[in-house]
């Protein structure tokens, strides 16, 4: 046994309260898992404080002796070798092997003991260290390629929950930031259509045409203060109307904004 021969091994740690319930489903659905090869129990520990202050603890692996011992031996050398480089890989893989040799792979009773001394009575702590038998072959083709794992991790209900809030509120300050410059720019382009002087007619026509690509479709309205610049930059419209313009949008902004805070006002007087 080797390294590029085992799955990714991982480490669950489950709490349980004073209302679990024990029905073995748990050891059901491991039992299942197993069967079908999709993952191996290297090492799994039951911890549970009772009301009174006893203590239960169970153990259980699929590993034979021999498995036990050659797991141990190549966790031993990785573990060595991040910490002393060849070397310490050797001087690891032997310690793994002695240490499952003698079932000091698992948990000791001091280990058991420092556990026990957190849980609370009638709480428990289930510990489980497996195999994902499913993902050798996955892992060996990764790294056959020259793939380097860089982060890997599960997602629980609660955490896709916090990132479903976080990404609605990206979208909807998005949005908001969106509709704002789209008011902007619709002013902006408001003001200037509805120039009269002589000399700002053709801002004036430059204006009402790019309102009708607008409204066709061929220009979102958010990039529309975007396309007034470009009409600045190619002389189709003077400074003087755009900073015009500008002044009668921020009034138009301004008045928008109070508008939508006097709703929400509204809004939450009704709902009060």
């Amino acid at each position: 046994m080797d390294f590029e021969h085992i799955g990714p091994v991982q480490m669950l740690v489950v709490g349980f309260g004073p209302d679990a319930e024990y029905r073995g489903a748990i050891l059901d659905e491991l039992d299942d898992l197993t069967a079908r090869g999709l993952i191996r129990i290297i090492d799994m520990q039951f911890v549970m404080k009772g009301e009174d202050g006893d203590l239960l603890a169970l153990e259980s692996s699929d590993l034979t002796a021999d498995e036990a011992i050659e797991f141990g031996a190549v966790i031993g050398s990785l573990i060595g070798l991040g910490q002393g480089g060849a070397d310490g890989a050797e001087a690891g893989a032997v310690a793994g092997a002695l240490a499952a040799a003698d079932r000091a792979f698992g948990m000791t009773a001091a280990d058991i003991a420092a556990i026990a001394a957190d849980l609370e009575p009638g709480t428990a702590v289930g510990m489980l260290l497996f195999e994902h038998v499913w993902a050798a072959k996955f892992k060996y083709a990764m790294r056959s390629t020259g793939g380097v794992p860089i982060a890997q991790g599960f997602l629980t209900p609660e955490a896709l929950f916090m990132v479903g809030k976080e990404v609605q509120a990206i979208v909807e300050a998005e949005a908001v930031i969106e509709i704002a410059d789209a008011v902007k720019g619709a002013a902006m382009l408001d003001a200037l259509a509805t120039v009269s002087a002589a000399e700002e007619i053709k801002a004036a026509a430059a204006a009402e045409a790019l309102q009708a690509l607008i409204v066709a479709g061929y220009i979102e309205d958010f990039a529309a203060e975007a396309a007034i610049a470009a009409l600045v930059d190619a002389g189709l419209i003077s400074e003087l109307a755009l900073a015009e313009a500008e002044r009668t949008a921020l009034l138009a902004e301004q008045e928008a904004e109070e508008a939508i805070a006097a709703i929400n006002t509204a809004v939450e007087e009704s709902a009060a």
